[in-house]
């Protein structure tokens, strides 16, 4: 089951790393759609339940923010989504570090409400930051390198998209 949830975990990563390479908020969320559900089910395998949880609230947010195609999301979806995500946690929690990609998954989900790619690149950062950490914990490797080469792919994307069109 180990070396399968790898394999779920390199699947998720693939599709992960073209979802950053959008400059569209509809990609970016079709894409990570797919993503979140590779990862769900790679932490299901691993008995990771807090990011398995997570990962299914992340494909009910993106399902659920890509049906505005652009318009700005009710304020009560982002709170339903942030609750769903609270519950999840305190059903799965175990620690301290199972609240981790609660947090993490918070944040995104509030840069995603903003509507604002820019911001949401940045928080894409600090997310993965948490993520690391609880990959780590978890065991989940392909999980962990997954996490860091988001990590770079979001900072290509923040060069790409937000630091080099200023210096052109």
């Amino acid at each position: 089951m180990f070396i399968f949830a790898q394999i779920l975990g390199a699947i998720a990563l693939f599709i992960l790393v073209l979802s950053f390479q959008k400059n569209e908020k509809q990609s970016l969320l079709k894409y990570q759609i797919g993503s979140s559900l590779f990862f769900a089910a790679q932490y299901l395998c691993l008995q990771a339940y807090s990011g398995c949880l997570i990962n299914i609230a992340c494909i009910i947010r993106n399902i659920l923010f890509k049906k505005y195609n652009g318009k700005q999301i009710p304020i009560h979806y982002l709170i339903f989504i942030i609750c769903i995500m609270l519950v999840l946690s305190l059903f799965s929690y175990i620690g301290p570090i199972s609240l981790l990609p609660c947090i993490a998954c918070i944040l995104y989900s509030c840069s995603l409400w903003q509507n604002n790619l820019n911001i949401t690149r940045i928080v894409e950062v600090f997310s993965c930051s948490l993520y690391i950490i609880y990959n780590i914990k978890v065991f989940a490797y392909v999980g962990l390198i997954s996490t860091i080469i988001e990590l770079i792919s979001a900072l290509i994307a923040i060069y790409r998209f937000d630091i080099k069109k200023d210096y052109k």
